[in-house]
């Protein structure tokens, strides 16, 4: 992995490590693709080490997406996403497996959807946070 790379993946870890619970999901949902696009590029110039590395660093990325889920409060919401990330993880073996970048490239697509969604909660939930703060403030003075 060059240098830049490092930083890149250095970067992106300590902007997980700062962000609350959404923008984590967020920001993992980010890893992957950056990996997932990796690895299409290393299997279009036939770079099969550096695949391999982009491979295992999304299963990485899932199995830690997985793991954040609130599967006792989750319900349906996170029976769903489950289901999701293991979808894409076979997915993400057989294009592995047959060089099927047309594959990757929708886990990378499914990723982004994911992605903006947990986006968009945070930025809701911020939201809900600072009228929350108001009203209380409002009720204070």
């Amino acid at each position: 992995m060059n240098a830049y790379a490092r930083s890149a993946d250095t970067y992106l870890r300590q902007r997980i490590l700062g962000a609350g619970p959404e923008q984590q999901a967020a920001l993992i949902m980010e890893a992957g693709q950056l990996h997932l696009g990796k690895a299409i590029q290393a299997l279009r110039s036939n770079d099969l080490p550096a695949a391999t590395r982009s491979f295992l660093r999304v299963s990485e990325v899932l199995l830690e997406a997985n793991i954040r889920l609130n599967h006792e409060a989750g319900g349906e919401v996170v029976e769903n996403l489950n289901k999701l990330y293991e979808w894409w993880t076979k997915e993400i073996m057989v294009a592995s497996a047959t060089k099927d970048t047309v594959r990757l490239a929708a886990v990378v697509h499914g990723m982004g959807e994911i992605r903006q969604a947990w986006e968009q909660l945070h930025e809701q939930t911020v939201l809900s946070a600072k009228v929350s703060t108001l009203q209380f403030r409002e009720q204070v003075v």
